[in-house]
């Protein structure tokens, strides 16, 4: 298969860092595109199943259409770019596509992030937590905030921006996973939270999930490296945390950040910081930044078209 709703594909379809997924890069028009394919749901074919498993299989596929619609298009509405928009969303023969913008990023190591000036890596920190501030503006939890998720972009001024993608695991707040199946997230970054829920205890998912990943990112871009803690007992920061080891902030970091890492890095969602807050603290590092309370855009098409495509969603081919 070369092409996909006339997405030329550039690179075969590969699961690499994706989950249950593949991707690939394509162009369409002239432009270049990150194409990803979900594996399921797969929407039934007319022969191969009896009417009632067929019926119960587009009722559970037509569920997903609404599902992602929803998701994808508050994410495009509150976007300033940054949190990179999905382009379009369709399906071809039996399997469901996304579409999104191709995003130069850079190679660049936290070890080498961390040899910039300390503006240089605040706004690093603050791109990134405005793009998340959005999401959390619509009670979007990302829930997989990890270093391949967030791209490291040079900006036209030459500075090093985020670019936050990879929405298959977010959901809105009012809306959590039921089951640990439908829950991702990486374990470097996990939440504590997460971390119990995957273990089959009740617990709250919410916005507060993606703070706490934050935090560990943030002491990346701030000194090249995770919190310390006691590696010799965990693998992982959420189980040195949920077992009442404090995660160790490097005293090199100026006090506010490291004040503010502390509180992004509680056990208890409800200690934690909030988004609004870490953005404003992190304003305070950038002189020549506008620190007014920020108000994330509305923007109701999807980005990356000279033109506004007639659906968001297309069926291709002859279903």
């Amino acid at each position: 298969m070369n092409t996909l709703n006339e997405y030329k594909l550039l690179t075969p379809l590969q699961n690499k860092n994706a989950g249950f997924s593949r991707w690939a890069y394509a162009a369409r028009f002239g432009e270049e595109y990150f194409i990803k394919e979900f594996m399921n749901p797969v929407y039934p074919d007319e022969e191969s199943l009896s009417e009632t498993l067929r019926n119960s299989k587009i009722k559970s596929c037509e569920y997903f259409e609404a599902k992602k619609l929803n998701l994808y298009k508050r994410i495009n509405d509150v976007s300033d770019g940054n949190l990179v928009r999905v382009f379009e969303f369709f399906r071809c023969d039996s399997h469901y596509y996304i579409a999104m913008p191709k995003i130069q990023s850079e190679k660049i190591t936290f070890a080498e992030i961390a040899k910039l000036p300390l503006e240089d890596r605040v706004l690093l920190c603050r791109t990134a937590a405005r793009s998340i501030f959005a999401m959390h503006s619509a009670k979007i939890v990302h829930s997989d905030i990890k270093d391949t998720n967030v791209l490291i972009h040079k900006s036209k001024k030459g500075k090093l921006v985020a670019k936050i993608v990879d929405y298959d695991c977010s959901f809105f707040e009012y809306d959590p996973p039921k089951n640990e199946n439908d829950l991702g997230g990486d374990q470097i970054y996990l939440s504590p939270e997460a971390c119990l829920f995957f273990c089959g205890d009740e617990t709250k998912l919410t916005c507060k999930m993606d703070i706490f990943s934050l935090g560990l990112l943030f002491h990346q871009y701030l000194t090249g490296e995770l919190p310390a803690f006691n590696h010799d007992e965990y693998d992982y920061a959420h189980e040195a945390v949920l077992e009442g080891e404090k995660l160790k902030i490097r005293k090199d970091i100026p006090d506010r950040l490291r004040n503010m890492l502390q509180y992004m890095l509680k056990v208890n969602p409800d200690e934690r910081i909030d988004i609004q807050s870490v953005f404003n603290i992190l304003g305070t590092y950038l002189p020549n930044s506008d620190f007014s309370p920020f108000t994330p855009p509305v923007n109701n098409n999807p980005v990356g078209q000279k033109k506004a495509p007639e659906s968001f969603f297309h069926q291709a081919g002859n279903l």
